[in-house]
């Protein structure tokens, strides 16, 4: 179980990097999926590749924009659902 000052953080964390990556991620949503991948698996490792991929997969097949789905569920997973509302 996650402390409160620990999930605190945690969702700032998700907010700050998901501000940087709408602040600096140009393209549709294809790209955006991109720069989920190098920021969450490639540079801060918060979740392997299968999951990743597992994740796109699930979000393709569900009606509505992938990439802000994949959003919500990062944050979800990291953070809890204030993490998904931060992201």
């Amino acid at each position: 179980m996650v402390d409160a000052s620990t999930r605190t953080r945690r969702v700032w964390v998700v907010f700050k990097t998901f501000l940087a990556l709408g602040l600096t991620s140009f393209g549709g949503p294809i790209a955006h999926l991109g720069y989920f991948r190098t920021e969450f698996v490639a540079r801060r490792k918060w979740l392997n590749e299968s999951t990743y991929a597992d994740l796109v997969a699930m979000c393709q097949f569900l009606p509505g924009p992938a990439s802000s789905q994949v959003g919500f569920a990062l944050g979800l997973m990291r953070a809890g659902p204030l993490g998904a509302a931060a992201a």
